[in-house]
């Protein structure tokens, strides 16, 4: 559930938030509650409060409207009255990056900029800045341009590794069965964030926007070892968890080629992010450990998925 904040003062005016109701967006609204950054409104493709993410959003009472990526003429009217922007996604996750982001950020662009919009804050990705040659990576890239030239008072936030990813049904059944499969050696470290501690960080930036306007920030919360992972898991479900390396060429045998080059890029070049500085100077208590994380979402309940968080 959503937090109602004890602070309900806020100083950067109506904030539009894209990509939250999807996924594990939703925890980037709960972050923007927790900062005390009420005025919110949410865009969603259909109003339809069976949708349990949009209930759950509504039900703290965040303004939610139907608007489209797809359609200009909607964000228009979803803009009236917005001061600021927090743009966590442009696209569904998949495998395969999706060229409609690119064509999407010039519409949000266009329409920002007629709204005369004074801060857009964007979820990038860590490593956006040094030609990783993984298309995802690119496409936010490509996307950070599409803002900036535009001319569009702009933070950057590049996100590392979401450590939610770990709650996947691809990643969390073995886990809790004593197993934890990555395709990292096992000594490299992992530059690990929340999507909470992206709206935490967000509502920040947008209250601090004359330090930050301008401003590219990677971002994680917390930096392990697979090995160290494993003991964190072992610890909070109170059992053994070994790591088990996956070796990377084994997706380009599945023809995943896309993961296989952003395994290939995590294990020689990865995210480059000094943790130490954001948690002590930069961002204090904005950060999430990952020991912290696996505490909070109650990381060992079985009965738990995905979808609950």
């Amino acid at each position: 559930m959503f937090n109602s904040p004890h602070d309900m003062n806020s100083n950067i005016g109506k904030v539009l938030l894209i990509g939250v109701t999807g996924g594990t967006g939703k925890n980037a609204v709960k972050g923007f509650l927790e900062q005390g950054v009420t005025d919110l409104r949410v865009i969603t493709r259909k109003l339809d409060l069976t949708r349990p993410n949009l209930s759950k959003i509504s039900n703290t009472g965040v303004e939610l409207v139907e608007a489209n990526l797809d359609d200009e003429a909607s964000l228009g009217d979803a803009l009236r009255g917005i001061s600021a922007i927090y743009c966590h996604s442009l696209s569904t996750d998949a495998a395969k990056p999706d060229p409609q982001e690119i064509s999407r950020a010039h519409r949000l662009a266009r329409a920002a900029h007629e709204a005369k919009i004074e801060h857009l804050v964007y979820n990038s990705a860590g490593g956006a800045d040094r030609n990783s040659g993984v298309s995802h990576i690119e496409h936010k890239y490509q996307v950070e341009q599409i803002f900036q030239q535009a001319g569009l008072p702009t933070t950057l936030l590049r996100a590392c590794l979401f450590m939610e990813e770990f709650w996947k049904k691809y990643t969390r059944p073995s886990i809790l069965k004593g197993v934890f499969s990555f395709s990292l050696q096992p000594d490299r470290a992992l530059h690990l964030i929340t999507t909470k501690d992206m709206g935490r960080i967000a509502a920040y930036v947008m209250k601090n926007a004359d330090k930050y306007i301008g401003k590219e920030i990677e971002l994680a919360g917390d930096v392990l070892t697979p090995l160290q992972m494993a003991q964190l898991f072992s610890n909070v479900q109170e059992m053994p968890v070994v790591y088990r390396e996956i070796p990377a060429w084994i997706f380009l045998l599945l023809w995943r080629r896309e993961l296989f080059a952003l395994i290939r890029w995590y294990r020689t070049q990865g995210y480059q992010v000094d943790v130490r500085r954001l948690r002590e100077e930069e961002f204090p208590t904005l950060l999430t450990t990952f020991s912290e994380f696996l505490t909070e979402t109650n990381w060992a309940d079985k009965e738990l998925t995905y979808e609950n968080l």
